[in-house]
């Protein structure tokens, strides 16, 4: 092969002195300039980059059972890229503060100090046991709004408690979640287009309301002080995210002709994370059958829905037909969607069936759509074991 091409190599040569010195061409030769540039992504949040906002004043000086709430609006600051946005809470400290008489007895000590208190018990109560967990008593909800005109996204002037239709909840008040529960997760917002604005709001509310998990608050968090930050990230559209961030997801039945969702009370929603070693998610939903076990699944197109499809998780309603399944965390070994379904890459479709309308494994045994909770948006999830 090597004397071969040695030869055709000739055999031009000697072609090219043949024909050079008795044939002219015309020629024009025109050359393209390319430069390959990486995108950016930016964001600016209230005006600010970099974002230095405080919310001491907002949060200060809270009581049992008060809900206080802030806001800030961020702006996809890039006139060329869409993102997705996403935002986690990171605890940082959490103090005893300034120590009352109250809160000293309380924690089993005596009291030897005088006036409001002291930062140091040495100073000022003995054999004082400290508490100072107070993200374990704060309700966390959080609802945003895309900004469209000057009326959108209204809240009220004395609360700042969202008022208008426009907001999207992605965390609800009922749902009862604590601080410290989300402390660290990243949680989708929503995607923002090139300019688009989005409006955030998030509520705190010191001691849990009376049917929540946790006791109210009493005199041991008086003077606590707890330091968290705030943060956010935008990430290109087609990205993966932050490992661990948490999405919601609509549940909700659909007319099985058309597939537009039917305006009732029934409906759920499905708060999980993009990726991780395991599938962790939070489940609420109202106005299903009373006292009835139902199947969180998995349904990979098409018909019966194993292609591969997986069981998620199993819940039985209460008596008035609601779950409230927090917490949960699932081994699914498979990333959603996998490759097999016909949805994938696209997303895969998440379900609330009965459980008698499923084999319990990977697919449905029977067509029941009418008692069906179906995604109204699929989903993705990165198994990082798989």
């Amino acid at each position: 092969m090597k004397k071969i091409l040695i030869s055709s190599g000739i055999i031009g040569i000697v072609a090219v002195a043949v024909v050079s010195g008795t044939i002219a061409y015309f020629s024009d030769t025109e050359i393209g300039a390319a430069t390959l540039t990486a995108g950016v992504i930016d964001i600016v949040v209230d005006d600010q980059n970099p974002w230095a906002a405080t919310y001491e004043q907002e949060l200060s000086d809270m009581k049992p059972c008060q809900t206080r709430y802030i806001e800030f609006t961020v702006r996809n600051l890039i006139e060329s890229n869409p993102i997705k946005l996403y935002k986690h809470i990171d605890i940082i400290e959490q103090t005893d503060g300034l120590i009352t008489e109250p809160e000293c007895e309380e924690g089993g000590g005596a009291w030897t100090g005088n006036g409001l208190g002291c930062t140091d018990p040495q100073n000022c109560c003995t054999n004082y046991t400290p508490r100072n967990n107070l993200a374990a008593y704060i309700i966390y909800d959080m609802q945003v709004c895309k900004i469209t005109s000057s009326e959108d996204c209204e809240t009220d002037e004395e609360t700042g408690k969202p008022i208008n239709d426009g907001w999207i909840v992605v965390i609800d008040e009922n749902q009862f979640v604590r601080l410290d529960n989300i402390s660290s997760s990243w949680i989708y917002l929503e995607d923002l287009q090139p300019g688009e604005q989005l409006k955030v709001v998030q509520s705190y509310h010191l001691s849990s309301w009376p049917d929540a998990p946790e006791p109210e608050v009493t005199n041991w968090a008086q003077g606590d002080v707890l330091n968290f930050n705030i943060e956010l990230m935008g990430t290109q559209i087609d990205g993966e995210g932050p490992e661990g961030a948490m999405v919601t997801v609509i549940l909700d039945n659909k007319d099985p002709i058309t597939w537009e969702t039917i305006e009732d009370n029934r409906s759920g929603q499905l708060t999980y994370n993009t990726s991780g070693s395991t599938f962790d998610y939070s489940l609420i939903a109202a106005g299903l059958n009373a006292s009835t076990e139902y199947s969180l699944i998995y349904y990979a197109d098409s018909w019966p829905g194993n292609n591969p499809g997986a069981l998620i998780g199993t819940h039985i309603t209460d008596g008035s037909g609601a779950i409230s399944a927090l917490g949960q965390s699932v081994n699914l070994n498979m990333d959603l969607p996998d490759q097999l379904d016909d949805n994938y890459p696209a997303g895969a479709k998440v379900w609330l069936v009965p459980s008698s309308n499923y084999n319990g494994i990977d697919s449905l045994i029977v067509w029941n759509p009418e008692t069906y909770l179906f995604e109204t948006k699929l989903i993705k999830y990165d198994d990082t074991d798989f």
